[in-house]
This record gives C-alpha cells, sequence and structure tokens, in this order.
C-alpha cells in the first residue's frame, strides 16, 4: 500500500462550482498530512473527511483568494470547538506575512478571547523563503523547498521531498526558472493551465500559463506525472485535451475533486 499520496479537494481558479472547491491538496506522507492551499470551500472537503482537526501543518502558495480564503473558516473551525486542537504551522510567502497579519486584524472578534485573533491563535504562521535553497520541516517526514515564482502577488512553486519521492506543485505562474527548478526531476508535478489561448501580454501580465504551456513545461522539467490543475470551467475538456497533446510521452491525469494520486519514485511501476 502506498501511504504517500496527493488528493485533490478543490482545484477551480477564480471561483468553485457545483463540480469542485478552488485550490486545495493533501500532501500524505509517513503518516503526516499537510494542506497545500485552502481557496473557497476546502474547508467542507476537509470536515467531510473529518480532516478539520487533523493536519499537521498548512502552505499557501499565494494570497489570492481562491488559494487562501478558507483559512480564516478553518481557524474559526479549529477554535471554536469543545477542546481546540493545538496550533499548526501555516507557512506564507516571506513578504506577505504582513498581509496576513493585516486580515487577521480585520475578521477578529477583540470582544472574545478565543477569537480575538483567529489566525494567530489557530496557525503558527511562518515566513517561506522562496531562495530555492531553503529546507523546511513541514511535518515528520515531509520537508519543501520553495521557489519564486512569476505572479501578480508574491508566489511561491513547491518542491516536497516525500522520503525518495518528489511532489511539486507550480502555484499560480507564468514560466520562469523557479518553476522549472522546482518541477525538474519530480514525480508527480501539480501545474496550472489557467487558459486555453491567450495572448503573451495578458500572460506577462497576470503571471498564468495555458494548457500548452503546461505540457510543454512538463517535459522540459522531465516530470514523471503531470497533473493539470487551476482550471477556470469554461472549457475543461480542451484544456486538458490541448496540455495532453503538448506533454508528449509524459503521463497526463485531469485534476478532479477527491482525485488521490500515488506518488512514486521514478522507475517504480505506474
Amino acid at each position: 500500500m502506498n501511504d504517500t499520496t496527493l488528493t485533490v479537494l478543490g482545484f477551480r481558479a477564480g471561483r468553485p462550482d457545483a463540480d469542485s472547491a478552488c485550490s486545495g491538496y493533501l500532501v500524505r506522507h509517513a503518516g503526516s498530512t499537510v494542506l497545500v492551499d485552502c481557496g473557497p470551500g476546502i474547508v467542507t472537503e476537509l470536515v467531510s473527511r473529518g480532516l478539520e482537526h487533523r493536519l499537521d501543518g498548512i502552505v499557501l502558495t499565494h494570497l489570492h483568494q481562491d488559494h487562501m480564503f478558507d483559512v480564516v473558516p478553518l481557524a474559526f473551525t479549529r477554535l471554536l470547538t469543545k477542546t481546540p486542537p493545538a496550533r499548526i504551522p501555516l507557512w506564507v510567502p516571506e513578504e506577505s506575512t504582513g498581509t496576513l497579519a493585516a486580515l487577521d486584524e480585520w475578521v477578529a472578534v477583540p470582544t472574545d478571547p478565543v477569537v480575538g485573533r483567529p489566525l494567530a491563535t489557530a496557525f503558527d504562521i511562518r515566513p517561506l523563503e522562496r531562495d530555492g535553497r531553503t529546507e523546511v520541516a513541514v511535518a515528520d517526514g515531509i520537508t519543501l523547498t520553495a521557489f519564486r515564482a512569476r505572479h501578480a502577488v508574491p508566489s511561491a512553486s513547491l518542491r516536497f521531498a516525500l522520503g525518495d519521492r518528489t511532489l511539486a506543485f507550480s502555484s499560480d505562474t507564468g514560466w520562469c526558472d523557479g518553476v522549472l527548478a522546482a518541477a525538474t526531476g519530480a514525480d508527480v508535478f501539480v501545474c496550472e493551465a489557467t487558459y486555453l489561448d491567450a495572448d503573451p501580454a495578458m500572460l506577462a501580465e497576470h503571471g498564468h500559463l495555458t494548457a500548452a504551456l503546461t505540457g510543454e513545461l512538463a517535459v522540459a522539467a522531465g516530470v514523471g506525472r503531470l497533473v493539470v490543475s487551476h482550471l477556470l470551467g469554461y472549457d475543461d475538456a480542451e484544456s486538458f485535451e490541448a496540455a495532453r497533446a503538448a506533454a508528449g510521452t509524459v503521463p497526463v491525469t485531469e485534476a478532479r475533486a477527491g482525485l488521490v494520486v500515488p506518488v512514486r519514485a521514478a522507475g517504480a511501476a505506474r
């Protein structure tokens, strides 16, 4: 049995819909569970699985709403219970800790000592250095290196070491050295495919990829498997096919809610 897995809780860009929450993923290895991103709808997915109090850490790739807005209801869910669980680490790109602190003040209930500062009370907020060198132990058996992605706000491409296996996330990003380094040689690579078509100026301004660029990036990085995610919901089937065509011989999986992908080391049976 493979206990090293990626679970897709949500994969939508921009807004949730009837089929999926926004971005949120579980990384599981050696008995530890880490949540990557916490967009709208993710708390519902966690509660439905009984996991809202069983996370060992959280990583937010960036502070756009479709990747982090449910971190507030998650904090309240963890605090407003008979026996609140212990604080867990929450990593956010180093330039964004002040933004998260300001959000904490905005959502606070100052007359209630339990949720007077809900984010800081529920989570141990830590800066995530995106230098491509610093290794962070995010949970027992799980280490993380973050890279500077290319996006409209500070954004982190992620590379998890899970024993002898590697799982990478693009975050929201255009093609850049950071995402390529994060993905190089990864056994599984979760990559955004926001647009089916977009002109270069749009891609540069917003810091996103087309589906074809997603496939080409997987080839350039030499990944073992590509998981196509961060879809807008308008042309998912076309986007998936475009990514698969561009990925050549790289196996491609379309993200869907509830998908569980075993993370297997290179050379293992797929």
